[in-house]
């Protein structure tokens, strides 16, 4: 097994020195999820890596999933950082360009760009390149009223883009609003729709991670898959079996101090929490401005010594702790699961009342990331 990090290779020395607060990335577990999903879904497969990879690392990520389709992000500068770790693949933007600078970069670049506002038809109709290279998705609003046309517009839109000289190809691209759950009648609806809209594109995307787990994809689409591509779903979703997904993070940091608590004396800020009974608490060296989420209530738990143990007290900026008092063997140094293989995040952020993208994307510039590859 080998490990590296920019400023610690060793992973052993990582996580027993100081805080020891880490971000440990095992790449071969997000191969191995890729590859769950191409039993899945036998069409092209769009990775998505937007947000530096789901806080995974964006740099380290795209490498490992070379043998994807596309990859596709939110921004021009995810766009030209995932075009400097490959050159080949197709890079989609899926908010699209915002003027005619973005534009340009897009068609120099071999972008591909999502289209959902009128004022994105009229950049493109204005465009003076040179380039017949520009590939667009139309996107329409089958019922997450956030990006799209409505579906009615799909025929003039398509004759819009047919008179530009810069379009390469015109593909569609739709969103589903709750895929978690597949027979609701909003996903049901949707899913009649997209049949309608596809009827007369090549290529299409209508599918998400969920969607794909739980049968909804079409088999030719190009599927958008990003969370479950790091082994990690919400925790009410899903009537497919997740059971061969793997997390691909695990976030950890140290024991700093121990501490006696006597019966009847608070832990932490604003004393939200008091001890009923004397009780051992573990002190660890990681808190908000690390990335793990300040709650006014804590409910979650962390893993010590392969149990599992509950956060008590409000999370400061730099610690927060955590009930060692069931514990036979604990001491200053010792490792502390925060979530990972095993503490799955979804369940994490399901006991702290988020979901959880909010956790892996919200881990600070502070942790230090291994990256580890078996």
């Amino acid at each position: 097994m080998t490990s590296s990090s920019a400023e610690m290779p060793d992973l052993h020395a990582v996580r027993h020195s100081g805080r020891g607060t880490t971000a440990t990335i095992y790449l071969q577990k997000l191969r191995h999820n890729l590859a769950v999903f191409r039993e899945l879904h036998h069409g092209p497969i769009i990775a998505v890596v937007k947000a530096d990879a789901y806080g995974h690392g964006l740099s380290r990520v795209v490498p490992v999933l070379h043998e994807v389709e596309a990859f596709a992000v939110a921004t021009l500068e995810e766009a030209q950082q995932v075009r400097a770790l490959s050159r080949q693949h197709k890079i989609i933007l899926l908010e699209g360009v915002f003027n005619a600078a973005e534009l340009e970069t897009a068609i120099e670049q071999r972008f591909d760009v999502v289209v959902h506002q009128d004022f994105q038809l009229e950049l493109i109709q204005q465009c003076q390149s040179a380039q017949s290279a520009l590939n667009v998705w139309i996107k329409i609003d089958t019922g997450m009223n956030r990006l799209g046309f409505n579906a009615g517009e799909l025929t003039e839109i398509r004759q819009q883009l047919s008179h530009s000289a810069v379009i390469n190809k015109v593909m569609l691209m739709t969103h589903f609003a709750d895929s978690d759950h597949s027979d609701v009648v909003i996903t049901q609806s949707q899913v009649n729709k997209n049949q309608e809209l596809i009827k007369d594109f090549e290529s299409y995307s209508l599918s998400n991670t969920a969607a794909v787990l739980n049968g909804l994809s079409d088999p030719n689409e190009w599927v958008r898959l990003g969370i479950g591509l790091f082994g990690i779903k919400q925790a009410e979703q899903l009537e497919h079996t997740t059971s061969n997904l793997q997390p691909v993070m695990q976030l950890s940091a140290n024991i700093l101090a121990l501490k006696h608590v006597l019966s009847g004396h608070s832990i932490g800020y604003a004393a939200t929490y008091t001890a009923e009974l004397d009780m051992q608490i573990a002190i660890v060296g990681i808190g908000y401005a690390d990335g793990y989420p300040w709650r006014p209530q804590m409910t979650a738990h962390a893993l010590i010594n392969g149990q599992k143990c509950p956060l008590v007290g409000r999370v400061s900026m730099d610690m927060l702790a955590v009930d060692v008092s069931a514990l036979k063997d604990c001491a200053v140094g010792d490792e502390v699961i925060l979530w990972g293989p095993e503490l799955p995040t979804d369940k994490v952020a399901a006991e702290l009342k988020l979901i959880p993208y909010v956790l892996t994307c919200g881990i600070t510039r502070r942790v230090k990331f291994v990256y580890v590859d078996e």
